[in-house]
């Protein structure tokens, strides 16, 4: 019966290597949430980017030649997507 336990024992046991393999495991999914971070971080920061340019362009030029300029924008996407299709932005 001792015998038995020391072999489980002696299996199970944590070597180094196990303990390294179980630490790269953690690492990796640990790299991989902090790039996550990262990328959630670039994506709020261009959308703050893009609020404070459109935000200063109200102030300077005013909300009709900046609303006009948008209003703009989109119809020039709604003809280059496809000569017989329209799509148009929910409003």
């Amino acid at each position: 019966m001792l015998r038995l336990l020391a072999n489980l024992i002696a299996h199970h046991a944590p070597t180094p290597e196990k303990q390294a393999e179980r630490q790269l495991k953690d690492l990796r999914m640990d790299l991989f949430q902090a790039e996550q971070h990262v990328i959630d971080a670039q994506m709020r920061a261009d959308y703050f980017r893009a609020r404070l340019a459109f935000l200063e362009e109200v102030r300077s030029k005013g909300i009709e030649q900046v609303s006009d300029q948008r209003k703009g924008r989109s119809e020039e996407r709604e003809v280059s997507l496809r000569p017989g299709l329209k799509l148009k932005a929910a409003q």
